[in-house]
């Protein structure tokens, strides 16, 4: 995700950062990596955990937008470039591909078998980097480990019938894997021309696959034509990311749809657990851990005129962002959690420099409770964590039905917000602050859109 600037960069930009981007095509950017699972870190809330590097801090940002306003024509420019890109590639895009029809299928298989599935992670989580709701679910082996072997990976599955039609070596900067027989790759499998599956993490390719993709270097993404079979071995993997997107459907929780044209199958996504046939579907159900519906997750949360859902600075290209690639430093997110819906996190692109997420003291007021007329909020930041019915705090390893977040009592830091407008909103935070230490708006304040 490392892009931006006139024709030679721009081209880098749209080949590496949205490589074939339409919205019809399905047809994605390796710039996905950004949705990469952080296998390692996903569910310790301590101050130290989970601590994803951005390099952005508020006066950073601060700066960054100035720069943006006094050049706004050059930003102009490029998202008209970027526009005239995507409808000279328009209804292109899947040519060759030989995709079939339209309208969505049955899936008739797991991707992973059943037995090798020890849980699964619902869309809709906030972690590290991920500031705003991912986009996938995260589907685990069996008494999880981050450092694996060979030996350690298990099958993954094609759902059903399809055609491979990209396949992308992940970025070197956001890879684990640091072994010569084993790699990192996401893939796509169109079941029909509007309605797909995105894998993400897969180590190892089938012999068949690995043949027709042949070399192909980190970062570099291939369009490719492979058919697969439902139940059709694709690869091996440790943990790995699983979506489905139907491009007949528009979530209605993105107000403004074109602020996520970075990533275009994301207004696209829909809740993988519909499309798998009984008694699959119920199988796969038995290993999610959020009890909560609908139980794929929910990523859209947008309410106009209330906190709730995603922000992002003014006139930083929305999700695109202005850094590369750390673009999420210019994200902030009020949403449920999706684990524990009672409960809810502030999702910060930048705190000191880092992404972090905060669950808030009390809990209250929740987002979807504050409007303009609330005036001025000050959120009271807490670190919080997971615990099982037995009061067992949960290591996020293994499979549990019933999880309570539960919010520490030491304050973090604070974060003053005040709705300006249905769609515009002043935020400032005060690391290390308690409520009683902020008396206001300072010059240090932000507003954010959408």
């Amino acid at each position: 995700m490392k892009k931006i600037l006139a024709i030679g960069v721009l081209l880098f930009f749209l080949v590496g950062c949205i490589n074939v981007l339409s919205k019809d095509t399905n047809v994605f950017s390796k710039d996905l990596s950004k949705n990469a699972s952080k296998d390692n870190d996903l569910f310790s809330k301590n101050e130290n955990d989970r601590a994803i590097n951005s390099s952005i801090s508020t006066s950073e940002i601060k700066k960054d937008v100035n720069e943006i306003n006094k050049s706004l024509e050059k930003s102009y420019t490029f998202s008209k470039h970027l526009s005239s890109y995507q409808e000279k590639n328009e209804g292109n895009l899947l040519e060759g591909t030989n995709c079939k029809g339209s309208g969505t299928t049955n899936f008739t298989f797991a991707p992973r078998r059943l037995e090798d599935i020890g849980f699964i992670e619902p869309m809709g989580l906030m972690l590290g980097d991920h500031v705003t709701p991912i986009d996938h679910q995260y589907y685990y082996p069996p008494k999880w480990k981050e450092n694996v072997e060979l030996s350690d990976l298990k099958d993954v599955l094609a759902p059903g019938d399809g055609i491979i039609t990209e396949i992308q070596r992940m970025p070197s900067f956001f890879t684990k894997i640091k072994k010569e027989d084993m790699q990192d790759y996401r893939l796509i499998i169109q079941h029909t021309c509007t309605f797909y599956s995105i894998y993400i993490h897969i180590y190892v390719l089938s012999p068949k696959i690995k043949t027709t993709l042949g070399d192909i270097q980190p970062s570099e993404n291939k369009r490719v034509n492979v058919p697969v079979s439902a139940g059709e071995v694709i690869g091996q993997a440790n943990s790995f990311d699983f979506s489905v997107h139907d491009d007949t459907i528009v979530l209605s929780g993105f107000i403004v749809q074109e602020h996520y044209q970075r990533e275009p199958w994301k207004i696209h996504t829909v809740d993988p657990f519909n499309y798998f046939v009984e008694p699959l579907k119920s199988e796969l159900l038995a290993k999610d851990i959020r009890q909560a519906n609908p139980r794929g997750g929910k990523i859209d949360n947008d309410v106009d005129g209330k906190l709730i859902g995603n922000w992002f600075v003014q006139n930083t290209n929305g999700y695109l962002g202005i850094k590369q690639p750390d673009y999420w430093g210019t994200h902030v997110s009020f949403s449920p959690d999706v684990i524990d819906p009672s409960h809810f996190i502030v999702s910060l692109g930048s705190y000191e420099g880092t992404a972090k997420q905060f669950g808030v003291l009390e809990n209250k007021p929740l987002p979807e409770d504050v409007s303009i007329s609330s005036g001025k909020i000050v959120y009271e930041l807490v670190d919080y964590n997971y615990q099982t019915e037995s009061g067992k705090i949960w290591d996020g390893k293994e499979y549990a039905n019933t999880l309570h977040a539960v919010n520490q009592k030491q304050v973090r830091g604070t974060v003053l917000i005040e709705l300006l407008s249905e769609r515009t909103l002043k935020l400032e935070i005060f690391p290390s602050k308690k409520k009683s230490d902020v008396v206001g708006f300072t010059e240090h304040a932000i507003v954010y859109e959408r």
